[in-house]
């Protein structure tokens, strides 16, 4: 378990780092691209490039003829190795238990924490919602008005809700107000209470992480800088638009501090940044036809890569007549195994032969494991593979019987 998880993190940082090389190539381009990669990148976090080695592996379980793999794909295989993880990887020395006990005690207690912060947040902002006055509907969206909140933003993921602080209309000119309100109409059509919450959720997951939390920096500096241009592009005056932010802020400055500091705002990210950018206008609107290709070649290789490996390794598998493995039985009934990618069937089969007993392996025992086990006894050689792929034994009438836990 402890191999999977690093594999699966610095394959994740690998990831961002790829992300970010792909931002910095899209940095005079729309914000909503940034945005979107870096979402991908957090999710990444979620996803395993185990799972999708598995997904391909499955699709190759469904293939009724399997050809040699050509040159191209055996040429991809030894390029992205290093990104296969092995279906279990078993070593004599095995981390003490107690370690293991007090690394997860304090990853629950960080996941905790964070659980409770974001609690405490939601719950402040729907008692705000609540208390706040009905003030009619901008495009579809209920909007609300409350004295407790100086800022504009956006509450609420399935059915969002414009907040207003109270007399807003009166601290800015109608030019001013309604950009205002584009902006922040902008962050209910993108979604983005949603992609945030996700990003929440890796947050609390991998809240050990660094590169999570500066994730989460970039996707709300892109975030707000999307719905600025969303503002600019539908016609408000760069300006005007500039003034009102500054209006916004220049409230929030002699308010308390805003109780929706989690949800979508206008006055988010790196200002001076953000004016600039608004008062230049200078995003372009259309990709090249190089930065389409560059796109669309990173999304098939992120996805489609990881799975055409695992459907390949599953064809070549099925291709090749499994080998059975050879046991010696050593003095004292001792064994010592040290096999790669052997089908975990075969190795049973091959322990049972080498320790003269009869057994009978379930047919629900799939999968293959790489094992390298110094000379030990046999049966507790045997334990060792059962309990790592999660099957269980039992004997009856002098045979043992192999099937899964569950």
């Amino acid at each position: 378990m402890s191999t999977l998880l690093i594999d699966h993190l610095w394959q994740s940082t690998l990831f961002v780092s790829f992300a970010w090389i792909l931002t910095k190539a899209l940095r005079k381009d729309g914000a909503h691209l940034r945005y979107w990669i870096w979402f991908a990148a957090s999710v990444k976090f979620l996803i395993p490039i185990s799972l999708l080695n598995l997904l391909g592996s499955s699709l190759g379980t469904h293939v009724v003829s399997a050809a040699p793999a050509g040159p191209l794909l055996l040429a991809i295989q030894k390029i992205a190795a290093p990104l296969i993880t092995p279906a279990a990887f078993i070593i004599a020395e095995t981390p003490v238990a107690s370690d293991l006990v007090w690394v997860v005690f304090a990853w629950a207690v960080g996941c905790t924490g964070l659980l409770i912060r974001w609690w405490v947040h939601l719950r402040r902002a729907h008692a705000l919602v609540r208390s706040a006055v009905s003030a009619g509907t901008v495009e579809s969206v209920p909007v609300k008005s409350s004295s407790r909140f100086r800022e504009p933003g956006v509450v609420g993921i399935f059915r969002p809700t414009l907040l207003l602080p109270e007399g807003i209309s009166d601290r800015l000119t109608p030019e001013q107000l309604q950009a205002i309100l584009a902006h922040e109409i902008g962050h209910v059509r993108r979604r983005d209470n949603l992609t945030g919450a996700i990003h929440k959720l890796v947050e609390t997951i991998f809240w050990f992480h660094p590169l999570v939390w500066w994730l989460g920096s970039r996707l709300l500096e892109e975030r707000e800088r999307a719905c600025d241009e969303r503002v600019v592009q539908m016609g408000h005056a760069p300006q005007t638009y500039a003034q009102g932010i500054l209006e916004v802020c220049h409230s929030c400055l002699k308010s308390e501090k805003s109780e929706l500091s989690h949800m979508a705002g206008v006055s988010g990210a790196d200002l001076t940044t953000r004016l600039e950018e608004i008062m230049k206008n200078e995003v372009s609107t259309r990709l090249s036809r190089g930065k389409q290709l560059l796109l669309a070649t990173c999304a098939t290789a992120a996805l489609g890569l990881p799975v055409l490996l695992g459907l390949t390794a599953s064809l070549e598998a099925r291709a090749e007549p499994a080998k059975a493995p050879a046991i010696e039985m050593l003095q004292g009934k001792r064994v010592k195994l040290d096999f790669d990618k052997v089908e975990v069937r075969s190795l049973l089969q091959a322990l049972a032969k080498a320790g003269g007993v009869n057994m009978l392996v379930s047919d629900k025992v799939a999968g293959t494991v790489t094992v390298h086990l110094e000379e030990m006894p046999w049966d507790q050689a045997l334990n060792i593979v059962l309990n790592s792929q999660g099957l269980a034994k039992r004997e009856k009438d002098g045979i043992i019987l192999i099937e899964p836990t569950s």
